[in-house]
């Protein structure tokens, strides 16, 4: 007993000692722990979930007005960040949306940073539909239109001093506003936001369409200088003939055959160094200096003539390729890039025609598509038809390849033409190719050129770096094009969205057709990068125009279709084959302002109302308002008949006898019934 006694003793001991020498530390909880311990209990007993310290919106009254207000706890605890998020609860419709997705966005991000996107949401994106009255919007109206013109607006917008935001402070609004649509989870609308304006820290120049007016000018420009560079080519191969035949037949500089003595700048020396040029320096021309220390008189035969002019009878410079490579932008609509990187592997000059009577240019072309087809009339002569030319170009972001289908002499004859533009370039280029630097990734690009300064060495757009437009010799090569031919500023990027915007206006607001031609992966990117206000404003236009038509449709029950004859009138005129000035200003009787006009009947003696009496058809449907009138007189009481239809009926008959024979018996052709009036 004594010693289990003891060994209890022991034991006791031992864990006394235990204790002293490592005394157990007892867990204090943290802050935020503590802060839900509380929450919890005070849940428990006063059942008020609201109180937890979670992340979430509050709806509150502060007097007499509602308020929203964003709760982010703050990490180890203490009082959680409060937003005011009151300005939302302006737009009923969205504010739960944006809320909801503010939210959700700037959870995990700091504090200072919420306050930062807070402030700008309120005064841009906020602002912004405020002052374009979309204050009754849903989620589901908003559209690219809506985002696009939030984009336009900060670029309009102005300080106090006039002075435009700076383009880092654009960026930011846009940002915040991705921040709040990514929140959302709303990935169409998150699609829709332009992308902010590049190139932060630097002064830039927003990319504008060109006016049909100014493409002319530059079409007109670049054709110019092509003809002027086929010229200049032509005369430097002639001039080299007459040089090597002068070296054949033992002439020296500054005598002739016969030993006189002749001018420096005289066109017998400047064949003769030409000449001399060609037959001592195959590849690119070294500097005049070196010339002149190996021959002084071949120095000098080049200082006198110029020798910028001199390597232009054997080689292109930066500033030579500009009008070709914007014949080549124009005529494809490929990116800047793709131009200026093209290979002559990317074109082939020898594709059959499509076929006979179909369209030679043809732009929704796959990679795949390597066959051509046949001509449908196999007996034509292939000879008379000349062979399309296939340029095949790279877009980095595509999905596949952009292919054009071009008729190489659209120009026709003695006119600059696809195929005279690609002679000069092959001819331009072809002495510097085999010299080229980096030949394993230049030697095929079609523009090669030796500057006019600096190393006299051939090399592409871009040099190593692949920065194809931001390239100093092209632009500067470009802002001398500009200059020299007094034009405005433009870039290849506004070349190609003009051509886009063309097409769509050509095509009668076709953004598909645009769509297809600019290679774009959806319709929403042509729209809203490549689409410019004018044709925006031509397509709403052409809905307002397409609204007008099913009303007057459905106001006449049917009786009047504008559809059937569209080409003959006015869309908004109330009786076929008339113009009407003003359809909702219409002067007749019972008709009110500000509404379709219903005078189905009355244009003849409406002042308004407009005729063409030399077409045909137009005629036809004349006479047969007049019969229409004449059906209808047994429902029509003599009072309204006198004061309202034979008035009609005499101008009618007054038009009428106004109408040139032939007209007239070429309009009885046709036979077309009109309803009945009244």
């Amino acid at each position: 007993m004594g010693d289990q006694q003891r060994l209890t003793m022991g034991n006791s001991d031992h864990k006394e000692e235990s204790r002293v020498h490592t005394p157990s530390k007892k867990k204090r909880a943290s802050n935020a722990q503590q802060v839900v311990e509380n929450a919890k209990r005070r849940n428990a007993e006063q059942g008020n979930v609201e109180n937890l310290p979670c992340t979430r919106l509050e709806h509150g009254t502060d007097d007499g007005n509602t308020t929203l207000t964003a709760i982010f706890p703050r990490k180890g605890g203490g009082e959680p960040q409060r937003l005011d998020l009151s300005f939302m609860l302006e737009f009923p419709g969205l504010s739960d949306f944006f809320a909801d997705g503010l939210l959700k966005g700037i959870k995990n991000i700091s504090a200072r940073s919420r306050v930062e996107i807070v402030k700008n949401l309120r005064c841009s994106w906020f602002a912004y539909l405020r002052e374009r009255g979309y204050a009754k919007l849903s989620p589901e109206d908003l559209d690219e239109q809506i985002l696009t013109g939030y984009s336009i607006w900060l670029n309009e917008c102005r300080k106090e001093d006039g002075k435009a935001i700076h383009p880092a402070t654009v960026s930011q609004r846009i940002g915040a506003l991705r921040i709040l649509i990514r929140g959302s989870n709303n990935k169409h609308l998150l699609d829709l936001i332009p992308s902010g304006p590049r190139g932060i820290g630097r002064k830039k120049t927003p990319t504008k369409v060109l006016q049909f007016d100014q493409l002319i000018a530059v079409v007109a420009a670049v054709e110019k200088e092509v003809i002027a560079l086929q010229d200049n080519w032509k005369k430097g191969q002639s001039l080299l003939m007459e040089g090597r035949q002068l070296l054949r037949n033992g002439a020296v500089l500054g005598r002739d055959l016969s030993g006189k003595t002749v001018k420096r700048n005289s066109e017998f020396n400047i064949a003769l160094a030409l000449a001399m040029i060609d037959e001592r320096y195959p590849g690119v021309i070294p500097n005049r200096d070196e010339i002149s220390a190996h021959d002084k008189q071949l120095g000098w035969a080049i200082h006198e003539f110029g020798s910028v002019k001199m390597s232009s009878f054997f080689y292109a410079s930066g500033r030579d390729l500009v009008p070709l490579v914007l014949s080549i932008a124009i005529a494809t609509v490929f990116n800047p890039e793709t131009v200026l990187k093209l290979n002559w592997k990317d074109i082939d000059r020898n594709v059959d025609p499509l076929s006979n009577g179909r369209r030679a240019v043809q732009f929704d072309v796959t990679e795949e598509d390597d066959k051509v087809e046949e001509p449908m009339d196999t007996n034509a002569s292939s000879a008379a038809v000349s062979p399309l030319v296939k340029i095949t170009g790279d877009k980095p972001r595509a999905n596949r390849k952009l292919v054009r289908l071009l008729d190489p002499e659209d120009g026709g004859a003695n006119q600059v033409s696809l195929n005279m533009v690609l002679n000069l370039i092959k001819v331009l280029t072809e002495r510097i190719r085999p010299f080229v630097i980096y030949p394993e990734r230049y030697a095929d690009r079609i523009f090669l050129f030796v500057p006019k300064i600096r190393a006299k060495r051939a090399k592409s757009f871009g040099g190593k770096a692949d920065d194809w437009s931001p390239d100093i010799v092209w632009t500067s090569g470009l802002a001398k094009f500009i200059k020299d031919n007094n034009l405005p500023d433009f870039t290849l990027k506004t070349i190609r969205a003009t051509m886009l915007d063309y097409v769509q206006l050509f095509n009668h607001g076709d953004l598909e057709a645009a769509r297809k031609v600019g290679n774009h992966l959806n319709r929403i990117t042509t729209w809203t990068h490549y689409t410019s206000d004018l044709v925006k404003r031509m397509l709403q236009e052409a809905t307002g125009e397409t609204i007008l038509v099913r009303e007057r449709w459905l106001d006449s029950e049917g009786k009047i279709d504008p559809r059937k004859h569209r080409e003959l009138g006015g869309k908004g005129c109330a009786t076929p084959g008339w113009i009407c000035l003003d359809p909702f200003d219409s002067p007749r009787p019972n008709q009110r302002k500000g509404r379709l006009c219903r005078a189905y009947g009355e244009c003849p003696d409406c002042p308004l109302a407009a005729a063409r009496p030399d077409n045909p058809r137009n005629v036809m449907l004349y006479e047969a308002l007049r019969r229409a009138i004449y059906r209808s007189i047994a429902r029509v009481t003599p009072p309204v008949w006198d004061e309202r239809w034979a008035p009609v009926v005499v101008a009618l008959d007054n038009l009428l006898v106004s109408v040139p024979a032939q007209v007239l018996q070429e309009s009885r052709k046709l036979t077309v019934e009109l309803p009945d009036i009244g």
